[in-house]
């Protein structure tokens, strides 16, 4: 099922020019990370996020795909795909993909615009970095692959949306915030 236009579920509109400069803060990070490290450790900042300050960072629509969660739009930004560049508002894009070991790496030609970013976003980013910044790809895999998010999309079958209710961990609010993100949540602007 498409959830994308079902009232029954989170929903975010993304802010493309945001997950840009999420792209550079990381590749500012760690000069050299690739596509797969950027789409989860933007996934557990987004989590966290969700969990402390009620949205995420960008919005981003979630993929289970078959190497872990992917954030849809961000990854076509991180291909250089027209669209979410011109979504994302920088043509070229900022950064250079160069390829090692048979898998692309990303490389800013300018820092991330931090204007752009709240502090809780930087919190939320810092606290991923920290966490997870150090691993590779094998342990990224297993840790995205174990997330309960992941694997009840997962269920679902691969290519289908991670729902925002899913990354919402158990608290004697949830509920609560799960209604209101799912009549608030479109409208939201960050």
């Amino acid at each position: 099922m498409d959830i994308s236009s079902d009232s029954r579920f989170i929903r975010f509109r993304i802010n493309s020019r945001k997950a840009l400069e999420v792209i550079l803060w990381l590749a500012d990070k760690k000069p050299g990370m690739g596509f797969h490290a950027i789409l989860k450790l933007l996934f557990f900042a987004d989590k966290y996020h969700l969990n402390r300050f009620g949205r995420p960072i960008v919005g981003d629509r979630y993929v289970a795909m078959p190497y872990g969660p992917v954030a849809s739009v961000t990854y076509d930004i991180l291909k250089g795909n027209v669209l979410a560049m011109e979504m994302a508002g920088e043509d070229p894009l900022p950064f250079e993909v160069r390829h090692h070991a048979n898998r692309p790496h990303v490389h800013s030609n300018r820092p991330a615009r931090l204007e752009m970013l709240s502090d809780s976003d930087i919190e939320a980013l810092e606290y991923s970095f920290a966490m997870y910044g150090h691993l590779g790809f094998d342990e990224l895999y297993r840790i995205s692959h174990e997330d309960p998010a992941y694997r009840n999309a997962e269920e679902r079958g691969l290519n289908t949306t991670i729902r925002y209710e899913d990354l919402i961990e158990d608290s004697g609010d949830r509920d609560e915030l799960i209604q209101d993100l799912r009549e608030t949540a479109p409208d939201l602007v960050f």
